[in-house]
């Protein structure tokens, strides 16, 4: 299996007269770049980590105090959708103001030109060439520069897609590429464009939708009050459009319990519990008794709970552990001038 090409860049590799000047020649194909002031003048630091998907180019970053600037283009230019996990930037895309906060989603045309200061940050940023996104909506049905607040249901459900997609791309293969490219300009143009997008842009999004739902169940499973109703008030979905959404998971009841007894399994079969007793694996993972967890344990595993722990310490004892590659070549500049 073919893994999607992926890239590291540490600034604090480099000698210290040359970390902005490395960081500024792997991002000059979008803008130029300079060191802003910072309280107690720390030198630059920087790492960018991205993922080279073909069609679009998805990279995660974190940086100090920078002013960003780039000159109006040519309308040939790409659009940079970023979700900031922290700190943020306030400036101009073309002629309109943008402001961005922790959670914030903004989507840029870069063709327009921008100029912005950002505070130490970090963020999630994928790059999107305007034929593959006008593909799907029209040109006037979006306005560059519009921002996503955090805590909306849109902001939401994107920052969950774009989050989860990040997170499984290690594992992706180049074969995943195709499906992986159509969800995520699909759900961009959905959250973004005011006007209809076409059949096959709606669809990403509603898969959007669900994995934002799927993923904010998977991290409150310990919370006896998760259900249907919290779920629709978080995402702001009437509960006909909930359980359309998870109709393929057999219903969101049994996919919360489902993903819940996933949750112990994991607790009891990759962990060493100590003193832990089986009790309080069944209170985190959101079961209110013993008994009816380990029934409904040993029915979807085919074992009980005390088996899975003996099954995972047997396999800790064989594991051995495997040191991570090395910093590599940086690559990101290249990417983006073949987009």
């Amino acid at each position: 299996m073919e893994r999607i090409p992926h890239d590291k860049l540490d600034a604090l590799q480099f000698d210290r007269d040359e970390r902005l000047e490395v960081w500024r020649q792997s991002v000059e194909p979008l803008f130029d770049c300079r060191a802003a002031r910072e309280p107690g003048g720390r030198e630059f630091q920087g790492r960018l980590e991205s993922f080279n998907l073909g069609q679009t180019l998805i990279a995660r970053s974190e940086f100090t105090p920078l002013h960003f600037q780039r000159d109006r283009r040519t309308s040939d230019d790409h659009l940079l959708v970023q979700l900031y996990t922290h700190g943020g930037y306030q400036g101009y895309n073309g002629d309109r103001k943008v402001q961005v906060g922790p959670g914030d989603i903004s989507l840029l045309d870069m063709g327009l030109g921008l100029e912005t200061l950002a505070p130490r940050s970090g963020n999630l940023s994928l790059v999107i060439p305007r034929d593959r996104f006008f593909a799907l909506t029209k040109p006037a049905d979006y306005r560059p520069g519009t921002v996503l607040r955090a805590g909306t249901p849109l902001a939401n459900i994107l920052a969950n897609h774009l989050s989860s997609v990040w997170e499984t791309l290690a594992d992706a293969s180049v074969e995943d590429l195709p499906a992986i490219n159509r969800t995520l300009v699909g759900a961009v143009a959905g959250a973004f464009c005011q006007g209809p997008v076409r059949e096959d842009a709606a669809m990403p999004f509603e898969d959007a939708a669900r994995d934002a739902v799927r993923a904010f169940i998977v991290h409150n499973l310990d919370d006896p009050g998760l259900g249907p109703a919290r779920l629709c008030r978080r995402f702001g979905l009437s509960r006909t459009r909930l359980y359309r959404l998870f109709e393929p998971f057999g219903g969101v009841a049994g996919y919360i319990r489902e993903q819940r007894l996933d949750r112990a399994f994991r607790e009891l079969a990759e962990r060493d519990l100590g003193q832990r007793r089986l009790v309080e694996v069944a209170l985190e993972c959101g079961f209110d008794s013993q008994s009816h967890f380990c029934r409904l344990f040993r029915q979807r595993f085919g074992m009980t709970p005390g088996e899975a722990m003996e099954q995972g310490r047997s396999a800790r004892a064989r594991r051995s552990l495997v040191d991570g590659d090395g910093p590599s070549r940086p690559e990101f500049r290249d990417w983006l001038l073949s987009l």
